[in-house]
């Protein structure tokens, strides 16, 4: 093999070489990863908080058009003053919508209960029995904690279920009562009690 031949050959073994060379570093700065940009972050965010901004936005749109089925409350109040209860008809605003009323008798012991839809969408029950408290709710029993609304004195029990007011008012016991974010409407419910008498 001539001289020219071997310079030949070794020139073509080094541009393979530096060809292998390259591919090489091409091939490990394509799998280094990519350093994002602001930009890209900023859509990825967006991708991510557009859907869940919309659906928190409608599930507020749905709540705050809800309706609830308003009852007529005046047979079961009409037909508990016949039987000796006071027959109640709290003085609330009208964003204060009555959804249930419920009357029984058994024995000598009436009791009649009216559920409560609140302005800010909390439901509360007024029970009102010619028994004790423990006919509304069998754990309203002990010492309890005094509590003043419309000048009436209530005594506050705390149940599982929320909190749960009671007073004796024209010789009935009358049971205010709601789940845990009902409680703050407690107190305008019971005024509403107390202008009523």
């Amino acid at each position: 093999m001539s001289s020219e031949e071997v310079k030949a050959e070794r020139a073509g073994e080094a541009d393979a070489a530096q060809a292998a060379a390259e591919a090489n570093a091409e091939a490990v700065k394509a799998a280094r990863p990519k350093h994002r940009r602001m930009r890209d972050m900023a859509l990825s965010m967006a991708v991510l908080l557009v859907p869940l901004g919309l659906v928190y936005w409608g599930w507020g749109w749905i709540a705050a058009d809800r309706q609830v089925s308003v009852v007529d409350t005046a047979g079961n109040l009409a037909t508990a003053a016949s039987l000796g209860l006071p027959a109640i008809e709290p003085e609330l605003s009208e964003d204060w919508k009555p959804i249930s009323t419920h009357l029984a008798a058994e024995g000598e012991t009436a009791t009649l209960r009216t559920g409560w839809y609140s302005p800010d969408g909390n439901g509360l029950q007024m029970s009102e029995t010619s028994g004790a408290a423990t006919e509304v709710d069998e754990d309203l029993t002990g010492a309890g904690t005094p509590v003043e609304a419309g000048g009436i004195q209530w005594t506050s029990y705390e149940l599982d279920s929320g909190e749960a007011w009671v007073a004796e008012i024209d010789g009935a016991t009358v049971v205010l009562s709601a789940e845990p974010d009902g409680i703050p409407d407690l107190d305008e419910l019971a005024e509403g009690v107390a202008a009523a008498r």
